[in-house]
């Protein structure tokens, strides 16, 4: 049996790389790419209990990763958006010195549907470029992504793939019970995800309640899905919160339920895409108006004074909600046959 390593953002309770790291698993079960996998994540023993099948390593533990990896066919670097600059430089070059190491150690290495940038510091620019061009195999989720390695001087070609998060089944079980408990059955919810983000806190709080109040406006409740807890939790205050408890199956199971979702959380939106819920993003982050732009749905940037936007947004969310969906139900299908590129340039990998 062939033996692979992921790397990435793992174990840390964030729904969004949870459900990549699922989508991942999904992807290589179902083009029969036969693997026992190691993850390195920063909290091994859930990594294993959420995510049966799969043996762990601590993010920290230079030992131990450098045997996983010394045992491996293949170390994959991804998904999400790990190389990136704007939580801070050390992010990136951690997530830099996992793929040198595999490259040194020659094991083959590949990207799997990341999201490249933002990288505001040349020497972080020039090190991303250095890796990724001795990388085996390229994919990234979004044309803008591509686009950044081509201006960086990476050469190999990188093959634009949907989120591994479209392969994950939503539990609506679990969902509808969750639902049910918070007394919501039989309503019209929007789903809501907003996260903190430095020097917008006071933009954010006022944005929680233009959503809240214009979402009770146009007839629908407004109810908080948190996709990283506890930090998510700050917006809880003036409607419903309702906990997936990390696990992301559920999660999207939540997001399916809604009838519209306004989401600062890309996986927020990635889930609402794959459901054929309507969404209104607010564009944080370059993935956040890449993912829009993507599905050909216009985003609010944060930090737009004019909360008059933001508010008719929603409105015009809500009453095109009917073409919106039969749109993104169209495309789904398509969606999950590109999410599964990456693991089949796995499979040819370490056939």
């Amino acid at each position: 049996m062939k033996r692979i390593v992921i790397s990435g953002y793992y174990g840390s309770g964030n729904i969004g790389d949870e459900a990549v790291l699922a989508g991942i698993l999904a992807g290589l079960n179902q083009v029969g790419a036969d693997a026992q996998v190691t993850v390195i994540s920063a909290d091994p023993a859930r990594t294993v209990r959420e995510h049966p099948g799969v043996k762990a390593v601590g993010r920290i533990a230079l030992c131990s990763i450098t045997r996983a990896i010394l045992s491996a066919d293949l170390l994959i670097s991804g998904g999400g958006s790990l190389f990136q600059d704007a939580t801070s430089a050390r992010s990136a070059y951690y997530y830099l010195v996992i793929l040198r190491l595999a490259q040194i150690l020659r094991r083959k290495t590949m990207i799997y549907a990341q999201g490249i940038g933002p990288l505001r510091r040349a020497h972080i620019r020039v090190a991303v470029a250095n890796a990724l061009g001795k990388a085996d195999a390229i994919t990234v989720r979004d044309r803008d992504s591509a686009l950044l390695l081509q201006q960086m001087g990476v050469y190999r070609q990188a093959v634009v793939c949907a989120d591994p998060s479209f392969l994950v089944d939503p539990d609506l079980d679990a969902a509808d019970r969750i639902i049910r408990d918070a007394g919501l059955s039989g309503l019209e919810i929007a789903g809501v995800s907003l996260r903190c983000w430095p020097g917008y806190s006071g933009w954010l709080a006022r944005a929680a309640k233009v959503i809240i109040e214009t979402c009770r406006e146009i007839g629908v409740t407004p109810v908080f899905v948190p996709m990283q807890e506890p930090e998510d939790a700050a917006f809880g205050d003036g409607a419903p919160s309702l906990s997936h408890g990390g696990d992301p199956r559920v999660a999207k199971g939540l997001i399916a339920r809604c009838s519209l979702v306004v989401g600062m959380r890309l996986h927020s939106l990635i889930f609402a895409a794959g459901a054929g819920v309507p969404f209104v993003p607010i564009a944080y982050d370059p993935k956040v108006a890449s993912f829009a732009s993507e599905m050909g749905i216009a985003a609010v940037k944060i930090g737009d004074r004019d909360f008059d936007v933001l508010a008719q947004t929603i409105r015009e969310a809500w009453r095109n909600r009917d073409e919106t969906a039969r749109a993104l139900m169209a495309g789904s299908a398509e969606l999950r046959q590109s999410a599964l590129l990456p693991a089949e340039a796995v499979a040819e990998l370490v056939a």
